[in-house]
């Protein structure tokens, strides 16, 4: 199986996970784009916001999606579910085939239906390593 690793970044934490993802898929990391300022404090909260209430985001991709490629989308956790510019690249691209990961620093995401697989990277955890490498041999064990 084919895989295309795309990620959403507001602090870079998803960004160098789905990067190690990529680099064990031999791929690269597609950037999904909502042009925002999430930087700093009020970027925090606004962030917060913005998944809180489902605030609808445009995004664009860093690159084209593949045909016939399935997605591992990286996102972080926002108030309990992925970052909106992630579910925008869910109206686009279907949950069904993606495998979605993660990240937080301390929680899990609570929606994990409808994906190939939900993983979840928290920092407290600090096994960001293993969850990664757990992550390829299930990848990989599909292929074979």
């Amino acid at each position: 199986m084919n895989y295309q690793v795309v990620y959403f970044s507001r602090s870079g934490n998803s960004k160098r996970v789905a990067e190690k993802i990529a680099s064990h898929l031999g791929s690269s990391a597609i950037r999904i784009d909502d042009h925002k300022w999430w930087r700093g404090p009020i970027g925090y909260i606004r962030a917060g916001f913005y998944a809180t209430i489902d605030k609808k985001v445009n995004i664009t991709l860093s690159e084209p999606l593949k045909d016939g490629y399935l997605c591992v989308v990286v996102s972080p956790l926002w108030a309990g579910d992925t970052a909106p510019a992630v579910r925008a690249f869910f109206k686009m691209f279907p949950k069904e085939k993606s495998h979605l990961v993660v990240t937080s620093i301390g929680s899990a995401v609570s929606n994990r239906a409808s994906y190939l697989s939900v993983t979840d990277v928290i920092k407290r955890q600090e096994n960001e390593e293993q969850i990664i490498e757990q992550l390829i041999q299930k990848l990989n064990s599909v292929e074979s």
